[in-house]
């Protein structure tokens, strides 16, 4: 009997082998289409046989990495728009406030820059579609056009009735260096992405301020998700000798060495602002400054993005995957979820042989972390009442206003007990620095644009002013690593 049940199983365990050896990939996408004709005829619910494909899509994807996806059509459109730098539109930036879609600011030098379009406008109507209930996307792609075609905004403005405002689509331009200055003698570069314009405007950026002869440059990379590896090298090679490695690229198919095209300056004190929003980009180039002792890192760790994605356009939409990994000059795998067994690794720089972390990410040479917000102040960004009162504030005193007070700062407190946000005295008091760094910043962005919301922030910024005062005290650019 024994012998018997041995033969029977050894049968079944042969029997369930071939067939599974069998099975082919035509096989499996007719049982793929079998069952979701099946479950579209009888599930319990109506299902669409697109959103069933489309989760089989999905699901055969997502234990790969979080970075290998299907993108439909529009998103596939929206991620060229961005890695292009520009797009026919008219050049505002929004959010969804309420049911409404609500103007954040218009693009300096955009249509909608010159037809008078202000921070705080509440668009009602897009070519007159009522926006109610309107998503983020759908008024995106009603708004953006071919360049010299017409939209007309339905505006409700705080006080007044609504009105129409045609604006001509243009072609408009997203700046990757949306603001640079000269900074009590520092150079200051706010680099924002990694798309087309972004090694011009940086090498345009550094050019202007040596001439204004700045101490030293800072980078700031804080929140840049990334972009085009090309344009990461090229800024790299802005600061790194030629012919030294930027980053490595390690795959199945094929690996690559990319170095530096030369710097284009004589070498300048320079400190890179980084933290956990900057991401794939942003750590090869501060990873690269880094290992090359080139410059100072100072923030918070990186996000560890370190993966390569190529595309490929398919009949509708395309596939992003990922198709090898980056790595720094020393060696340091950059992506998080691939190169945490480099933790417990030691690596060196290759100069100066200091010591730097592997593991993923970028650790910073000197670690600043941002402050802690209070309650209170959360609560007042969660319900966006600096940009709220702003707009109410600036109405009135646009003319007349040039730094907040405490006459201001009062009409503040009162605006927001009005929208019942409930807190004490003392909660107030004690977060009472904080709540007028963040009103001075948004009242100066409303009446001064982008320079004046960079003025604000920077003067209150912890780790740009540790940057500046150390740039002060150098006159070489080793000296960013002796104090």
């Amino acid at each position: 009997m024994k012998k018997k049940l041995l033969v029977i199983a050894v049968l079944v365990f042969v029997f369930t082998g071939i067939v599974a050896s069998t099975i082919t990939p035509f096989l499996y996408m007719r049982i793929i289409q079998d069952i979701s004709r099946i479950v579209r005829d009888n599930y319990v619910k109506s299902v669409s046989i697109d959103s069933l494909y489309l989760n089989a899509i999905k699901g055969m994807l997502k234990d790969l990495d979080p970075h290998s996806v299907y993108l439909t059509a529009q998103e596939y459109k929206e991620l060229q728009v961005k890695t292009e730098g520009e797009f026919g539109g008219l050049g505002i930036q929004i959010a969804k406030m309420g049911n409404y879609i609500t103007i954040i600011a218009p693009i300096e030098g955009t249509p909608a820059y010159r037809a008078g379009i202000l921070p705080g406008d509440v668009i009602v109507k897009i070519d007159g579609v009522d926006t109610k209930d309107m998503s983020i996307n759908e008024g995106v792609k009603r708004m953006r056009g071919k360049p010299g075609t017409k939209c007309v905004l339905t505006i409700q403005r705080e006080g007044e009735e609504p009105f129409d405002v045609p604006i001509i689509r243009d072609v408009i331009r997203i700046n990757a260096v949306p603001y640079y200055g000269n900074i009590d003698g520092v150079g200051y570069i706010r680099l924002s992405d990694f798309s087309g314009n972004a090694y011009t405007e940086t090498k345009e950026a550094i050019q202007d301020l040596l001439s204004q002869g700045v101490k030293g440059i800072v980078l700031d990379l804080r929140s840049n998700p990334g972009g085009l590896l090309i344009q990461a090298v090229e800024i790299a090679s802005l600061f790194i000798d030629k012919g030294k490695i930027v980053v490595s690229t390690k795959g199945r198919r094929s690996s690559q060495t990319m170095t530096s095209h030369g710097n284009r300056f004589e070498k300048f004190p320079l400190v890179v602002l980084v933290d956990g929003g900057s991401a794939s980009a942003s750590e090869i180039v501060s990873g690269a400054i880094q290992d090359w002792d080139r410059g100072l890192i100072v923030g918070m760790k990186t996000f560890g993005k370190g993966s390569v994605q190529k595309i490929w356009p398919l009949s509708d939409g395309a596939l992003k995957l990922t198709t090898a990994l980056w790595y720094t000059p020393s060696g340091r795998g950059i992506d998080k979820s691939f190169s945490a067994k480099d933790t417990a690794k030691t690596f060196y720089t290759l100069r100066m042989k200091r010591v730097v972390h592997g593991g993923g990410g970028i650790t910073p040479d000197t670690i600043i972390p941002y402050p802690k917000l209070a309650k209170i102040v959360a609560k007042l960004r969660n319900k966006n009442l600096f940009f709220k009162f702003s707009v109410h504030y600036m109405k009135q005193h646009k003319d007349d206003f040039k730094d907040v007070n405490s006459e201001i700062l009062n009409e503040f407190k009162t605006y927001v007990k009005k929208n019942k946000v409930e807190f004490t005295d003392k909660e107030w008091k004690d977060a009472e620095d904080t709540i007028k760094y963040y009103l001075r910043m948004q009242l100066f962005e409303n009446k001064w644009g982008t320079k004046g919301k960079y003025r604000a922030l920077l003067e209150n910024d912890n780790q740009f002013n540790f940057a500046r005062k150390l740039l002060k005290r150098c006159k070489d650019y080793r000296d960013v690593f002796k104090f």
